[in-house]
């Protein structure tokens, strides 16, 4: 399963657990949580992940991605 594939699956969980977050994912779990991408970003780089899913969550209508 791809990552999106997985986001896809648990986004209204993710959506009321991180509200208004950026998250990332790999392997199919949420591995880094913050405000900002930079935030997300540094701990990925931290735990040497360099192809995670990176998702700015909110009311899915007003959310963006970056594959």
């Amino acid at each position: 399963m791809s990552e999106f594939e997985a986001f896809k699956r648990m986004e209204k969980e993710l959506e009321e657990k991180y509200p208004h977050k950026v998250i990332a994912m790999y392997n199919g779990k949420v591995v880094s949580i913050g405000d900002t991408y930079d935030a997300v970003v540094k701990r990925l780089r931290e735990l040497g992940i360099r192809e995670p899913f990176i998702h700015r969550l909110g009311p899915s209508e007003d959310t963006i991605a970056i594959l």
